[in-house]
């Protein structure tokens, strides 16, 4: 099946609503970068994943520090990645489980990790974590990525490593 063939679905369903940008690595394996202006197309998407025999590989999630949410889901159409990025704002999305039920694990782990409600899917339980944990719970975490750059939402662990330096 031609890339070009699915991208092309993509442009027409969802028109201005997205930008697509296609790339290859060195060995020559393409894959696909969509970001939607809007959560809401994300249906769409599912039906175009869907008419393509395509599946979804995993989903990650991510808290922006506007306290915002992006997701980005990772779909396998016939051996080619599309990485489909969304933002939610209200903690909410529509869940696409039940067009495409590979996405069931995905998006229970965002609701269980990330405090992101996936509305409409088809199974409450959680998939890791004791009831007694609340949702949301890597919310509450510095993310590893802040942290190899140096950077948190305070500075007291590098004051108290300067400290611990200063005093030798």
């Amino acid at each position: 099946m031609s890339t070009s063939k699915i991208i092309k679905s993509f442009k027409e369903t969802l028109v201005d609503n997205c930008s697509i940008k296609e790339d290859c690595d060195s060995y020559g394996n393409v894959s696909a970068w969509i970001k939607l202006e809007s959560k809401d197309s994300m249906s769409s998407v599912a039906n175009i994943v869907k008419s393509f025999k395509g599946r979804c590989i995993v989903a990650t999630a991510y808290k922006n520090s506007d306290d915002s949410h992006t997701i980005v889901y990772h779909f396998d159409i016939d051996g080619t990645i599309f990485n489909v990025e969304m933002n939610t704002n209200d903690n909410m999305f529509f869940s696409i489980t039940p067009t495409i039920p590979s996405a069931n694990w995905a998006e229970r782990e965002i609701r269980e990790m990330y405090g992101v409600e996936p509305m409409g899917h088809p199974d409450t339980d959680r998939l890791f974590l004791d009831y007694s944990i609340a949702k949301g719970v890597l919310n509450e975490y510095i993310p590893l990525s802040k942290l190899q750059r140096g950077v948190s939402e305070t500075d007291i662990m590098w004051k108290k490593v300067k400290k611990d330096i200063d005093n030798g």
